[in-house]
């Protein structure tokens, strides 16, 4: 017969242990997943924006580097300021995660200066009802060229989202990918609301950089991405009022 021992453990102890044992499923559940991130969405942040437009980069991060010297961090400011104006035109309460050349390590006060910055970004994008980052991709294959649009991975809502937006951006610059990209890895997609990545093209394509450093394509860009933002808006509202029939 099987023979049981039985260990009395003492009660501060026991409480310890039970305190470890759930900290470690608390890890085993969330796999690699940062901490820091689910600490943040937790965080009860007050909604103040329709909107949070991130412009990627910025300050000592100058981001993807185009033949030249140029880089993207300027590019996507220009694109998300003219968003900004066009949405708020539409009536929507606009947030910037920066308005100027400098990045947002400063919310934050641990971690790399890089971390920082994404977590003061992620930050930013729960305090709002939905999120956009701008970005320009580079790559080693000067070929690659072209938009993406991401999204987080098994969010309904978000597909949708990132799929109408995906729709009035390849009215005005070429595809990489043609359908909306999932990700599970990319931080600012974790925020509580809605949020997309966009990759309006490739600093290292030199067909790319050349629309890039038109005005009149970052404006277009800029269009594009706002009457998506739109839409979405436009169709999640209509989601909700049908709902609530």
């Amino acid at each position: 017969m099987p023979r049981w021992i039985i260990v009395i453990v003492p009660k501060k102890l026991g409480w310890s242990i039970i305190m470890l044992v759930c900290c470690l499923g608390l890890l085993f559940y969330f796999g690699s997943e940062p901490m820091a991130i689910y600490t943040l969405n937790l965080a009860n942040s007050e909604i103040k924006y329709d909107i949070m437009l991130d412009p990627g980069h910025g300050g000592i991060d100058p981001g993807a580097i185009g033949k030249g010297d140029i880089y993207e961090k300027h590019y996507v400011l220009d694109i998300v300021l003219q968003m900004a104006e066009i949405l708020e035109d539409q009536g929507l309460k606009v947030g910037l995660t920066r308005d100027h050349d400098r990045d947002v390590s400063h919310l934050v006060d641990k971690g790399t200066r890089h971390r920082r910055d994404l977590l003061g970004r992620f930050k930013l994008m729960n305090q709002a009802k939905l999120g956009i980052s701008v970005h320009a991709n580079a790559t080693k294959d000067p070929t690659e060229s072209g938009a993406i649009v991401f999204y987080m991975k098994d969010r309904y809502i978000d597909k949708v989202y990132a799929q109408i937006v995906l729709e009035e951006l390849e009215k005005v610059q070429v595809l990489n990918e043609r359908k909306v990209v999932p990700r599970n890895t990319l931080i600012l997609l974790k925020a509580n609301p809605p949020v997309i990545l966009v990759e309006v093209g490739f600093m290292t394509n030199p067909t790319d950089l050349e629309k890039l450093g038109d005005p009149q394509f970052r404006t277009n860009l800029a269009h594009a991405l706002s009457d998506g933002i739109i839409k979405f808006v436009q169709w999640r509202s209509a989601e909700k009022t049908e709902n609530s029939i």
